[in-house]
């Protein structure tokens, strides 16, 4: 590879960088060919992008950024996950796969200054997903009206039960 190539592989991975959310460094020794692709896979579906990247190159291109703490932790082979949209999407999509292929390993993540560690990615995983939190809290919302409209019901239906009861027995 010439500087040429060097320097723009660091320029566009920087500008991926400055835009992502989060950037999650993985461990990948013992992935087969079909198994990155499944993995690669997998995280596009997602909008999660996922590269091997030389560690010197990446360490360039985190200079400046908000991620920039994750370049003193590249060691040995070394890919990164990372999404524009979404901080949590990434670490369940590489959570899942790891389930089912252990070579894959999780290392550290950055996101706004700042370095996760493998608890507390699992912590972001383990976080309930937007539509969940929004029925959360649409059932919190409807719970009071729900209990008001049993409440009010309630007088008429027992009028109705006590004289349905009088009309027998008469």
């Amino acid at each position: 590879m010439n500087p040429e190539e060097k320097q723009q592989i660091v320029a566009d991975l920087h500008l991926r960088m400055q835009k992502a959310k989060v950037a999650i460094l993985t461990r990948f020794i013992g992935l087969n060919a079909g198994k990155m692709t499944q993995l690669r896979r997998e995280l596009r579906k997602s909008a999660v992008e996922y590269r091997i990247v030389k560690n010197t190159l990446l360490r360039l291109a985190l200079k400046g950024t908000d991620k920039e703490l994750l370049g003193s932790k590249l060691e040995g082979p070394i890919a990164v996950a990372w999404s524009e949209a979404d901080l949590i999407t990434p670490a369940r999509v590489l959570a899942r796969f790891t389930k089912d292929f252990p070579e894959l390993q999780i290392l550290l993540a950055s996101s706004e200054g700042k370095l996760w560690g493998p608890v507390e990615i699992q912590a972001w995983v383990n976080l309930p997903s937007l539509e969940e939190l929004r029925a959360r809290i649409v059932g919190f919302i409807m719970a009071p009206a729900t209990k008001l409209a049993r409440l009010t019901a309630t007088p008429g239906t027992r009028i109705a039960q006590v004289l349905q009861a009088r009309s027998k027995e008469a």
